[in-house]
């Protein structure tokens, strides 16, 4: 089959190889706007037929997708001149723009439970031994060391083998999360399972490890059933988020993000829960996650596919009856499965081996040959996706930027007090399996204040901005976590302390749910240095109002859009950072 004009777009747009390396104007663009819409119809049908669609969705409705996809508001627009936009397919744009997740389709809230009791399972699994660090180490023995003193009670027995032994047992979950599970993401749903079967594979784990730290007779045998529950720790906070945003909208993909850390922090506040209903029963506290696991295993065969994994796996059928149940509408499922497309064969094109045709590319949509795509996908293996994360400049940047904030959320030191709250003023009474009911409480209000602060959060990161509530967040952070600290040198430190800590809890909350996205770093000086500051002084300090901060970011400009674009104003949050589901580092 003839190959479709591959329309190339006027001389003022970028190369696509200059967008994802030196993108300084801070542009992220929708690829199909590259394709003047007279060649637009020659890639539709070409599509159509080699992806066997002809008996899913006819020719027509997916072009009108793909002019949607290419310019929802012209496309609209034109249809309401001409007549040809039925009341339906109206109400089903209008409805994007407003929905909620309860007036989403029965998919996408199905899919969203799924997410959640994932985060869930997330958080008890964290926030299970916390309750049970106060009895563990007196109720089990071990032939290498029989006699494992962590507490003051005897006095003067810990020591540093001790010590560590405690501090290992309850750490190595994270360890494997980071160094085994969170690795084993990629390959599973990129190359295995997809994401539903990646779920699955993590709530195994985190079933079976659950129930086996249950029946642990030393603490050898507890380390490597944590260690076991990490890889399923790991797995499950890659894979979830990931899947949350293939198949949400634009609208709520930030909300079914953030509502990860939600699940998360509503769980650890169940395991404090836990704690203090069965006090002394430290074996089913630790175990208790497997309960949510249970019902994530039962819950991930409900919900579909993700249409991005399966699209890049050439399932398009599938892939369009995904869309179908999630948007409920033809022309929205067309719409998606066609832009989704196009991001793929520019991602693909873009990230080949072969020198050549990443020069050829220049400014235009390549379209790929099947055997091509399919073998250009193969050769693009789990390593080399590992080594661009750095040899890319634009996911070098991100790579960056994510980790230094999610560094300084952890090294604040907020996880001290998450999975050592019940044992921060002394442990179980030894030899009479009896909890101190008092550390219990720190613990479970440490649980709920997380959790309440996440929705508080929650409400204010589309109103605020990512960066203002990172800022905030941090600043704050700093003198209430001294605070925290100096208030053990009280005489009687337990009430200063409990204060302090849920005030940091609150702030420290606040920022883990924020992360910064940013094009280049000398362009993120510039603006915040020459635009942002000199905005803020006039706005806020000399009271100078009706002056609009620019927007550092610009959003799917055709090849007419100047950089003055009036329109680009009306995508930001602002402050100039990125709403949810644009700034998502894809081509």
């Amino acid at each position: 089959m003839a190959r479709p004009n591959r329309g190339r777009s006027t001389g003022n747009d970028l190369p696509f190889q200059s967008l994802l390396k030196d993108n300084d104007l801070a542009i992220i663009e929708n690829p199909l706007r590259r394709i003047p819409e007279d060649h637009l119809k020659e890639h539709i049908d070409s599509f159509h037929t080699e992806a066997g669609l002809e008996d899913i969705v006819d020719k027509e409705t997916l072009f009108r997708g793909a002019r949607a996809a290419r310019d929802p508001e012209a496309f609209i627009a034109g249809e309401i001149r001409a007549a040809t936009l039925s009341k339906i397919d109206k109400a089903a744009f209008d409805n994007e723009k407003s929905s909620s997740l309860w007036t989403e389709s029965r998919e996408i809230q199905i899919i969203h439970l799924i997410c959640f009791v994932g985060s869930i399972v997330q958080g008890m699994a964290q926030g299970g031994i916390v309750g049970a660090n106060q009895l563990w180490p007196f109720d089990i023995k071990s032939p290498l060391h029989p006699n494992l003193h962590v507490g003051p009670d005897p006095p003067g027995q810990t020591t540093t083998v001790d010590t560590w032994i405690f501090s290992g047992t309850n750490a190595i979950v994270f360890f494997a999360a980071t160094f085994v599970g969170a690795f084993l993401c990629d390959p599973l749903t990129e190359i295995f399972v997809g994401r539903r079967g990646a779920i699955f594979f993590a709530a195994l784990f985190t079933f079976f490890a659950s129930i086996g730290e249950a029946f642990c007779q030393n603490w050898q045998q507890l380390f490597a059933s944590r260690f076991l529950l990490g890889i399923g720790v790991g797995a499950k906070s890659s894979v979830i988020p990931i899947y949350a945003s293939e198949v949400s909208t634009a609208r709520l993909r930030g909300r079914m993000l953030t509502s990860w850390q939600n699940g998360t922090a509503f769980g650890i506040a169940v395991s404090g829960a836990i704690a203090l209903l069965v006090p002394n029963g430290w074996r089913f506290q630790i175990a208790s996650s497997f309960i949510p696991a249970f019902a994530l295993l039962l819950l991930v065969f409900v919900g579909s596919e993700s249409p991005r994994w399966l699209i890049k796996k050439q399932r398009y059928a599938e892939a369009y009856t995904v869309l179908l149940r999630l948007r409920e509408n033809t022309l929205l499922a067309s719409r998606d499965l066609v832009l989704i497309w196009a991001q793929l064969q520019v991602e693909t094109t873009l990230f080949t081996r072969t020198k050549e045709d990443v020069i050829d590319l220049e400014n235009r949509v390549p379209y790929l040959d099947s055997r091509v795509y399919l073998r250009e996908i193969g050769l693009f293996g789990y390593g080399r996706r590992i080594t661009q994360l750095f040899t890319i400049p634009r996911a070098r940047r991100a790579t960056v930027a994510s980790a230094l904030v999610m560094l300084a959320q952890q090294l604040t030191g907020v996880n001290v007090f998450a999975f050592f709250a019940s044992t921060l003023f002394g442990y179980g009474q030894k030899g009479s399996s009896r909890a101190d009911i008092s550390n219990l409480w720190l613990f479970f209000a440490f649980g709920v204040t997380n959790f309440l602060s996440s929705l508080l959060a929650y409400r204010y990161i589309d109103s605020k901005g990512r960066r203002w509530l990172l800022m905030f967040s941090l600043a704050a952070m700093f003198p209430l976590l001294l605070a925290t600290a100096f208030s053990f040198k009280a005489q009687y430190h337990k009430g200063p302390v409990a204060v302090f800590l849920v005030l940091y809890t609150i702030i420290a909350t606040m920022e883990e749910m924020n992360y910064v996205f940013g094009v280049s770093t000398w362009r993120h000086v510039e603006y915040q240095l020459c635009q942002v500051l000199p905005w803020s002084i006039d706005h806020y300090l000399l009271r100078k109002r009706g002056v609009d901060l620019e927007p550092l970011y610009r959003y799917n400009l055709s090849a007419g859009d100047s950089d003055d674009q009036d329109r680009s104003g009306d995508h930001d949050n602002g402050d100039g950072t990125p709403p949810e589901g644009l700034a998502n580092g894809r081509a």
